[in-house]
C-alpha cells in the first residue's frame, strides 16, 4: 500500500505546522514533520495500526486514527481497492472534537 494526502490533510498539517512554527520554533516545527512523514510511511505498511476513530464511526468511510504527537493526531482510511491509505485529515486534538470532525 501507499499513501496519499487529501487536500484537507495537507491544508491542516500545514495549519498546525505554522502553528508550531510561531510559538515553539524551527527545531519544534522540523519534528513534528519528520514525525507526521514517519507515521505516513508506517501506515503504508500497518494500515490497521490506528484503532477506529468513534467520532467518526456514522460514517460510510471506515476511519481511524493516529496520534502523531500528544496534541496531535492523523485521521485516515483505507481504499482496500485502490490499496491506498487516504490520509483525511490532521486533528488538533486541542480543539472541540465535534468541530475537528465537522468537515469529514
Amino acid at each position: 500500500m501507499r499513501s496519499v494526502w487529501s487536500e484537507r490533510a495537507k491544508k491542516s498539517l500545514h495549519i498546525v505546522e505554522d502553528y508550531i512554527l510561531r510559538e515553539f520554533g524551527e527545531k519544534k516545527r522540523t519534528e513534528f514533520m519528520a514525525e507526521a512523514e514517519k507515521v505516513a510511511i508506517q501506515l503504508e505498511s500497518f494500515p490497521t495500526m490506528g484503532k477506529e476513530e468513534p467520532l467518526l464511526a456514522h460514517r460510510k468511510k471506515h476511519y481511524r486514527s493516529y496520534m502523531i504527537t500528544r496534541k496531535s493526531k492523523m485521521i485516515y482510511h483505507v481504499d482496500e481497492i485502490r490499496e491506498l491509505v487516504v490520509i483525511s485529515d490532521v486533528w488538533d486534538i486541542r480543539k472541540a472534537p465535534k468541530t475537528a470532525a465537522k468537515g469529514l
